[in-house]
C-alpha cells in the first residue's frame, strides 16, 4: 500500500514539473506574469513532493535528463540573451575578436549577411562590448558555425545539457563523500529554475557551477593542481567566480597554496590570451562597469537604499551610496573568507554560499539565473535559504509585465526578499546553535 502511495506521489510530482517546464519553455510569454508564477509554483510543488521520496541513482539521472530533453526544440521565451551569445560566436567565426567592437560599431560590415542582421536585431545591448568570458566564447563560436539561430540554439542547448549531466554526477559525488542524504540533489536536478534558465534560456551558470564544484571536490580530495585548473575554468566561465578564490586558497593552507596557484594562473592566462589584450581588456571592464551602473533589476539592499533616499531626502542618493555599498559588500565577503578559512572541508560550501549571496544581496542586478549558484553550493551545506530563493526569485519576472504598475512590481520584490530574509535569519540562528 505504501509502495503504491509513493508511486502515485512520484507520478504527481513528475507530472507537475513536466507541465511547468513545457508551459514556461514553449507557451507562455515573458509578460504573462500571473501565468508564469502559477506554472512555476506548480513546478516547485512537484520538487517539494519528490524531495520527500526515495529514488535510485539511475532514476534520478534519467528523470532530470527527460525534463531537459523536453525543452530541446524550444526557442528561449524568458530571455533574449542568446542573440548576443550567437553574435559573439559569429564574430569569432569571421576572425573578429568579440571583445574588440560593440555590435553597433560593425553591423554595417554585414549588411548583406542575413544571419548577422537577424542576430543584431535581437541584441538587447548593441552599444556594449561583450562581457562573456573565453570558455563561453568557444561554445558560442561552435554554436554559430551553422549560421542559423535555431541551429545555434540547439548546439548551445546540447552543450549545456552535457555540463548539466556532469554537474549532476559531481554533486552526487560530493553528497556521497560527505555522507549526506542523496535526495539533496533533487533540489538542484529537478528544480524548474535550473531547468528553465540553463537548458531553456541557455545561461552559462551551469558551466561555472560544474567547474567550481569539480574544483572544490578535487580540493577536498587534496588534488590541488587539478582543483586549481578547474577553479580557473570556473573564473573563465563567469568572472565573478574570482570572489571565491581567496577562501579556496586559504582553505588549502600555505603548503598547498602553491599547487593551487600553479593550476590557476597558467590556465587562466592560456584561456584568456586568445581573446584579451591590453586594449580590449579595458573594453571588458568598461562594459561590466556600465552594466552595473546603468541597469537595475531585482536588487534588495540597493533598492532599499535608493527608496530610503527618495523618501527621506527627496532624491536618489544611489550614486553616492553605490560605491559605499560595494565597499560594505567587499568587507563582508572578506570577513566571511577569513572566518571560514580553517573550517572542515564541508563547511567551505557554507562560506562560499554566503560569499555569493552577499555579492547578490548588494548588487543592483539579480537576474533569476544568478540564484542557481548559491543553490548549487548551498545544497551541500546545512542552509535552507538558497532553496527558498530559487523558488522566490521568479517573482522578479513581474518587471516584464507591462500591465502591472511599478508599485506592484516593487511589492513582489519586497515579498521575495522579505520571505528570503526570514529563512536566512532562521538559517543563521540554526548554524550558530550547531556551531557550523
Amino acid at each position: 500500500m505504501l509502495h503504491l502511495e509513493n508511486g502515485l506521489k512520484k507520478s504527481v510530482g513528475i507530472t507537475l514539473i513536466f507541465i511547468s517546464v513545457i508551459m514556461l519553455g514553449y507557451i507562455l510569454q515573458r509578460g504573462d506574469f500571473s501565468l508564469l508564477i502559477a506554472f512555476f509554483t506548480l513546478g516547485c510543488s512537484g520538487v517539494f513532493i519528490l524531495s520527500q521520496l526515495t529514488f535510485n541513482f539511475k532514476s534520478l539521472l534519467l528523470i532530470g535528463i527527460a525534463f531537459r530533453i523536453a525543452l530541446i526544440f524550444s526557442i528561449p521565451i524568458l530571455s533574449d540573451d542568446y542573440f548576443r551569445f550567437l553574435w559573439d560566436g559569429f564574430l569569432s567565426n569571421q576572425g573578429i575578436n568579440p571583445f574588440e567592437f560593440k555590435p553597433s560599431e560593425i553591423t554595417s560590415l554585414f549588411i548583406d549577411n542575413s544571419f548577422a542582421q537577424e542576430l543584431y536585431k535581437g541584441i538587447n545591448s548593441p552599444d556594449y562590448y561583450s562581457i562573456y568570458p573565453p570558455v563561453n566564447q568557444w561554445i558560442y563560436y561552435i554554436s554559430a558555425i551553422p549560421k542559423s539561430v535555431f541551429g545555434g540554439i540547439i548546439i548551445m542547448r546540447l552543450t549545456l545539457l552535457a555540463f548539466e549531466i556532469a554537474t549532476f554526477f559531481v554533486l552526487s559525488k560530493i553528497i556521497t563523500r560527505f555522507s549526506l542524504n542523496p535526495n539533496k540533489v533533487i533540489w538542484y536536478w529537478f528544480n524548474p529554475l535550473v531547468i528553465l534558465e540553463i537548458t531553456g534560456n541557455l545561461h552559462a551558470e551551469g558551466i561555472l557551477l560544474f567547474f567550481l564544484l569539480s574544483g572544490l571536490l578535487s580540493v577536498t580530495q587534496l588534488k590541488d593542481l587539478k582543483g586549481g585548473f578547474l577553479v580557473a575554468l570556473s573564473v573563465c566561465s563567469k568572472l565573478f567566480s574570482l570572489m571565491f578564490l581567496p577562501l579556496i586558497l586559504l582553505k588549502g593552507g600555505g603548503h598547498r597554496w602553491l599547487k593551487l596557484m600553479l593550476g590557476i594562473i597558467p590556465l587562466f592566462l592560456i584561456v584568456f590570451l586568445p581573446f584579451i589584450n591590453s586594449e580590449n581588456f579595458f573594453h571588458l571592464l568598461n562594459s561590466l562597469n556600465l552594466y552595473f551602473q546603468t541597469f537595475e533589476f531585482n536588487g534588495s539592499v540597493f533598492n532599499l537604499v535608493k527608496w530610503a533616499g527618495i523618501q527621506l531626502l527627496g532624491y536618489d542618493l544611489i550614486k553616492i551610496a553605490g560605491p559605499v555599498l560595494s565597499l560594505i559588500s567587499l568587507g563582508i565577503i572578506l570577513t566571511i573568507t577569513w572566518k571560514y578559512r580553517y573550517r572542515n572541508r564541508r563547511v567551505i560550501f557554507t562560506g562560499l554560499t554566503f560569499i555569493i549571496s552577499t555579492y547578490l544581496f548588494f548588487s543592483p542586478i539579480v537576474h533569476p539565473w544568478y540564484a542557481i549558484i548559491p543553490l548549487g553550493l548551498g545544497i551541500i551545506s546545512k542552509l535552507h535559504y538558497p532553496k527558498a530563493w530559487s523558488m522566490l526569485i521568479f517573482l522578479s519576472y513581474s518587471f516584464y509585465d507591462s500591465r502591472l504598475a511599478d508599485e506592484t512590481k516593487q511589492l513582489f520584490v519586497a515579498l521575495e526578499y522579505s520571505v528570503l530574509l526570514i529563512v536566512f535569519i532562521s538559517d543563521i540562528k540554526r548554524i550558530k546553535t550547531m556551531g557550523v
